[in-house]
């Protein structure tokens, strides 16, 4: 049913994104951009994987300090293979291929993926508070419902992250907690819950680390910094670059949108977020703005898609064993 839903969504964000389109000015658009800022637009983004694999370290070393970036970086590409092919599949795979390599408990990998999420949203959520210092014009009016969904999002996304920060560090409250939850759980599931409950917490327990911590949260700035800088080179293959390094890291902004909605790949909802800010914020052109969103999505989707398969037949990952494993279920 959620797959269905997926495809749904898919279909009906492309057909939003390319209503009205004149093809024959698309491939005049597609035809003539300069394909050599793609490839450094996709370099960019490579160098992001690299140094979120990077990140990621950080955030496992207090599970198992070390962990080699090779292993790490796999896990990463992995992941967005699997989301590429099924939403939030990744999100699964990706803590199955890190414990598999690595021998560490998948429900405490699956705990670090939930932090990486926390903080994509909160940086997502700063980079929209920060585009009335970037665009001049009046947001409200291209997209009235942003702020109130933003104001929305942070306040869910600091609860949730304050209540398991809470049992992170008083795993007394865990227990209480969860002596409650088991009384309706089959006596035989009642440790193996209890115990998925704190391997699931000792993902969170990077906070406990000031170095840890400040090299977390220097590592997603560049992150983020690396995606602007990505877009701003896409700016040049399509003529655009009077838009500038701010308004690539809004257009950035408006496109995560699209990228947090559960699509393959985000297939159609980038379409639509990146091609409307594009006309709607700078009055690019609708063929110029569609090949923009077109292009770099698919350089993103084949060239991820590729890497992620490599890695996945080189470490020997089964999908029906990571969907069946994978997840917050396995200890």
């Amino acid at each position: 049913m959620k797959y269905g839903v997926s495809v749904i969504l898919t279909v009906l964000f492309l057909v939003l994104a390319f209503r009205g389109t004149d093809f024959s000015k698309l491939y005049d658009s597609l035809a003539g951009a300069n394909y050599w800022w793609i490839l450094a637009n996709f370099g960019v983004l490579m160098v992001s994987h690299v140094i979120r694999a990077w990140r990621w370290r950080y955030l496992l070393d207090p599970i198992k300090p070390n962990i080699g970036l090779r292993n790490l970086f796999s896990g990463v590409m992995v992941g967005y293979m699997m989301n590429n092919i099924l939403p939030r599949a990744g999100e699964i795979t990706r803590p199955y291929t890190i414990g598999k390599l690595e021998t560490i408990s998948k429900g405490a990998a699956f705990g670090t993926i939930v932090v990486e999420r926390i903080m994509d949203t909160l940086s997502f959520l700063l980079l929209i508070a920060a585009i009335p210092l970037l665009y001049h014009g009046e947001m409200s009016a291209s997209f009235p419902w942003l702020a109130k969904a933003s104001v929305a999002t942070a306040l869910v996304t600091l609860a949730l992250f304050s209540v398991v920060v809470v049992f992170m560090l008083r795993r007394d409250w865990t227990d209480v907690m969860l002596r409650y939850f088991t009384k309706v759980v089959p006596g035989r599931m009642t440790g193996r819950v209890e115990h998925l409950a704190h391997a699931f917490l000792d993902g969170f327990l990077f906070l406990k680390r000031p170095g840890s911590f400040l090299m977390i949260t220097v590592t997603s700035i560049v992150i983020w910094l690396l995606y602007a800088l990505m877009m701003y080179c896409a700016f040049f293959a399509f003529d655009i670059q009077k838009l500038g390094i701010n308004g690539a890291i809004a257009v950035l902004a408006i496109s995560s949108i699209g990228v947090a909605l559960p699509t393959p790949g985000a297939t159609g909802t980038y379409h639509a977020f990146t091609s409307q800010a594009l006309i709607r914020l700078y009055g690019v052109d609708q063929a110029v703005a569609l090949s923009y969103a077109t292009v770099t999505h698919a350089v993103g989707f084949v060239g991820v898609t590729m890497i992620g398969l490599y890695y996945f037949v080189k470490d020997n990952v089964s999908v029906s064993e990571a969907m069946k494993n994978g997840g917050p279920t396995q200890p």
